[in-house]
């Protein structure tokens, strides 16, 4: 009996770790401001008027937002739920400006005010790949954009390239891990750019 019930959970085993193993699946990662409030909310008050524009997708392959290989062969492809990687991007943006009190809207938003700056910018790199090895999960996001800054006051303009990649381990896989890692490496990014800017009267300058 004994010898019986141990087959039984070596083959249900088996069978849980080949049906890991595919090919074709998608799974949707959100990215920051892509499943959040209405797109062209903003916030209300004296901060800079911002206008962002959706990014320029300008990755080497711009098929799919990654993949995972499973343990037994196949793949996973990771894809938007919707929208592109350029609209998720400045969605996300428009969410970090106006938490820090600018008055930021997605470019074409009905009754926007006159901007005072315009941000655009490129995506060169922006992915998130997953390696199922025995008994772990490796996963690696990579994220690497231009961001541009068109003052409409002096006509200036300020560009920072800023790049950024983080990595984790589990040991049980599900899509919200990849789908936080890369979360977590645009904000740092955002960030980042945020912090290396400031606001003189009412133009962007770099520290």
């Amino acid at each position: 009996m004994k010898m019986i019930r141990t087959r039984q959970m070596v083959a249900v085993f088996f069978f849980v770790l080949a049906g890991c193993a595919s090919t074709g699946e998608r799974v949707d990662i959100a990215i920051p401001g892509i499943a959040t409030s209405p797109a062209g909310s903003g916030a209300s008050g004296s901060g800079l008027r911002v206008v962002v524009s959706p990014f320029d997708d300008a990755r080497s392959d711009r098929t799919h937002l990654g993949s995972r290989a499973h343990f037994w062969g196949g793949t996973s492809n990771s894809d938007l739920p919707k929208g592109t990687v350029g609209e998720a991007v400045a969605k996300a943006l428009v969410q970090q400006l106006n938490k820090r009190g600018w008055q930021a809207s997605l470019a074409g938003q009905a009754g926007s005010s006159q901007p005072d700056a315009t941000i655009s910018g490129s995506i060169q790199d922006l992915s998130v790949n997953a390696v199922s090895r025995f008994g772990r999960t490796e996963i690696v996001a990579k994220n690497t954009m231009m961001v541009r800054v068109a003052n409409h006051g002096d006509e200036s303009s300020v560009q920072e390239r800023v790049l950024g990649s983080g990595s984790n381990e589990v040991f049980w896989f599900g899509p919200e891990d990849a789908q936080q890692l890369v979360n977590e490496v645009v904000d740092k990014n955002i960030e980042k750019f945020i912090a290396d800017t400031k606001v003189q009267g009412r133009v962007v300058r770099l520290q």
